[in-house]
């Protein structure tokens, strides 16, 4: 489930004890894991327009010369 924190203090030291459950950092593996099973497909137009025949159409060619793109 969706989980929404509300936070809600009458002194500075709540406040202080609720942000510290940010105080952490995960790992490259936890981190290539969130990212493997958040991976969505972005099917059309995406694959469509990424395809190399598309790429060639459009730029004539010429894609693979501009020096600034994203492959």
């Amino acid at each position: 489930g969706v989980v929404i924190p509300i936070i809600g203090a009458r002194k500075a030291s709540h406040i202080e004890d609720n942000l510290k459950c940010l105080d952490f950092q995960l790992s490259d593996g936890h981190m290539r894991r969130l990212d493997e099973v958040s991976a969505i497909t972005l099917g059309f137009p995406h694959d469509f327009v990424s395809s190399e025949e598309i790429r060639n159409l459009t730029f004539g060619g010429t894609f693979t010369l501009i020096d600034n793109h994203r492959g």
